[in-house]
C-alpha cells in the first residue's frame, strides 16, 4: 500500500538538500516498499531520489513502480539515467516495459541501448503476450557437458554477479540445447576432476517459448521449482521463468479467474482496490450485469405464464426463493470443484461422463436429505386454508419436495458438466461457471416446478 503520509516528508528533504538522509533511506530500504512510499510522488522528484542510489538499486526500486509510473518516466528527455536503468534491469521486467510502450518511445529509447541488449528485447517482445516466451528472462548461466567441476565453478564465480538466479545451472550441448542441468550445491560437493556430464540430471523440466504461461507457472509450483528453463522448438535453451514471475502469474490468474466467476469481464487492473478509477470498475462490470438483467426478464416472463397457476395455489410463490436458492448454491459448488479439476489438469472432457455420473450420486443424496425436509416443513407448518379445494396438503408438499430434489440433481449435473463442454469449445470455464449459470438454473427450476405442479396437481 503507498504511504501518502511520507510524501510530505520526502518532499520536505528534497527541498532542504538533506540528500544525504534520503540517500539512507533508499540505500537501506527494501526496493519495493521504497518504491510503494515514491509512487505518488512526479517524475521529477521520483527520479531525483533514485539518482541518489546506487544504480542497481535504482533498477530495482523502478521494476516495482506501477507499469503506468514507469512508462511517464522513461518517456521524458533523461537519455543518460533512462539508458543506465534501462540497461541495469533484468531482461524480463525491461520486455515488460517495452510491451506497454508506444512504438515512437519504444523505438527512440532502442537506439539509445547498447546492441546486445538491443537485440534481446526485440528477441523477448516478439513473444505473445500470454506466453512463457514474454516473461521469461534471458538472464541465467549455462555449462557444456565436458566441462569439468572446477572449470564450471569459475565459471559461475564469473557469471554470478550479472545472473538472476544460479541454483540452477543448465547444461547444454554444443548447438546449445538443453540436456541436463546441476544444482549449485551438487556442484559445490563435486569433485573438481569430474565431468559435468556425470554430476548433471538429465530428467530435466522445461517448457516452449509459445507454452501458455499460466502452465508454465504450474509446472514451478507442481515441482517445488526455483526457475523453468525455456526452449524454442529445436529444444535450444532461450531463457528461464523464475520462480518469482511465477507466483506473480498464478495470482494474476487466480485474480482473473475469480473475477469472471462473478461475472466481471477485462483484464486484471494494476493497483489496489481504491486506486483503479470507478469508471473503470463500471465498464468491467455493466456487460454481464446487463446481459443478466436480460435473463432476468426472461425468466419473469416465464413466470408470467404460470400466472394461474399462481393464482389458483399461491403457496407454490412462497417457496421459489428456495428452489432457485438450492439451484444456484448446488450448481455453483459441482461447478467450482469441476473448474478447479480442470485448472490442475485432473479432468479433461473425455471423462465427461464419469463425472456426470459422479455428480448425479451426489445430487441424489443431496435432493433426498433436502426433498424429505421441505416436505415435512410444508405438511406440518403450512396452512391448509390457501390450498383450494379438492388438493390436498399432502399433493402440495409432494409437489414442492420434488421439484426441489429434481432442481438439485438438474443444477448439480448442469454446473459439473457446463465447464467441460467450455474446455472443449476452447472457451473459459470461469466465464460460464458465474452468475450466468445461475441464471440458467434459475430458469430451468421455475419449468421443473411448475411442470411438477402441472403433473401432479394438474393445475
Amino acid at each position: 500500500m503507498k504511504n501518502p503520509i511520507l510524501v510530505p516528508e520526502l518532499r520536505d528533504l528534497l527541498s532542504k538538500d538533506k540528500y544525504e538522509i534520503i540517500k539512507n533511506f533508499i540505500e537501506e530500504g527494501h526496493p519495493k516498499e521504497i518504491a510503494e512510499y515514491i509512487a505518488l510522488m512526479d517524475p521529477d522528484e521520483i527520479w531525483k531520489i533514485l539518482n541518489m542510489a546506487h544504480v542497481s538499486q535504482r533498477a530495482k526500486i523502478f521494476s516495482y513502480l506501477d507499469m503506468d509510473v514507469q512508462v511517464e518516466m522513461v518517456s521524458g528527455e533523461r537519455k543518460k539515467t533512462t539508458t543506465e536503468l534501462l540497461t541495469e534491469m533484468s531482461p524480463d521486467d525491461r520486455a515488460d516495459l517495452f510491451h506497454h510502450l508506444d512504438k515512437h518511445v519504444a523505438d527512440r529509447l532502442l537506439v539509445l541501448l547498447p546492441l546486445a541488449d538491443r537485440r534481446d528485447i526485440l528477441n523477448l517482445t516478439s513473444y505473445k503476450e500470454e506466453t512463457a516466451g514474454a516473461i521469461m528472462t534471458t538472464d541465467f548461466s549455462t555449462l557444456n557437458e565436458n566441462d569439468t567441476v572446477e572449470q564450471s565453478i569459475s565459471k559461475v564465480r564469473k557469471d554470478a554477479p550479472s545472473k538472476e538466479t544460479i541454483y540452477y545451472i543448465y547444461v547444454t550441448d554444443n548447438q546449445g540445447k538443453l540436456i541436463g542441468f546441476v544444482s549449485l550445491r551438487k556442484l559445490i560437493m563435486s569433485r573438481p576432476e569430474m565431468r559435468i556430464g556425470d554430476v548433471m540430471k538429465k530428467d530435466v523440466k522445461f517448457t516452449y517459448t509459445n507454452e501458455d504461461r499460466e502452465t508454465a507457472a504450474r509446472k514451478i509450483e507442481q515441482y517445488d521449482l526455483l526457475a523453468l528453463p525455456v526452449v524454442d522448438e529445436s529444444v535450444k535453451l532461450v531463457g528461464i521463468v523464475t520462480y518469482d514471475d511465477a507466483m506473480d502469474i498464478l495470482k494474476e490468474e487466480q485474480t482473473e479467474d475469480l473475477e469472471k466467476l462473478m461475472a466481471i469481464s477485462g483484464g486484471v487492473e494494476s493497483g489496489t482496490y481504491l486506486e483503479v478509477h470507478a469508471l473503470t470498475h463500471f465498464k468491467k462490470r455493466a456487460f454481464w450485469v446487463i446481459v443478466l438483467g436480460l435473463f432476468g426478464i426472461l425468466t419473469g416472463v416465464i413466470i408470467e405464464s404460470f400466472r394461474s397457476t399462481l393464482e389458483s395455489l399461491l403457496i407454490l410463490a412462497f417457496y421459489m426463493p428456495l428452489l432457485n436458492a438450492a439451484g444456484g448454491n448446488t450448481g455453483s459448488q459441482s461447478a467450482t470443484v469441476v473448474m478447479r479439476s480442470l485448472t490442475l489438469s485432473e479432468l479433461s472432457f473425455r471423462d465427461i461422463f464419469k463425472v456426470i455420473r459422479k455428480e448425479f450420486i451426489i445430487s441424489a443424496f443431496l435432493s433426498v436429505c433436502l426433498g424429505f425436509i421441505v416436505f415435512m416443513r410444508v405438511y406440518f407448518f403450512s396452512s391448509s386454508g390457501g390450498v383450494p379445494e379438492g388438493i390436498s396438503l399432502t399433493s402440495v408438499s409432494l409437489v414442492i419436495s420434488v421439484s426441489l430434489a429434481l432442481q438439485v440433481v438438474w443444477s448439480t449435473v448442469f454446473g459439473a458438466v457446463i465447464p467441460l463442454i467450455a474446455q472443449k469449445l476452447r472457451v473459459d470455464p470461469a466465464i460460464v461457471s458465474s452468475p450466468l449459470l445461475t441464471t440458467f438454473v434459475d430458469m430451468g427450476g421455475i419449468l421443473i416446478y411448475f411442470g411438477v405442479a402441472k403433473a401432479i396437481l394438474g393445475i
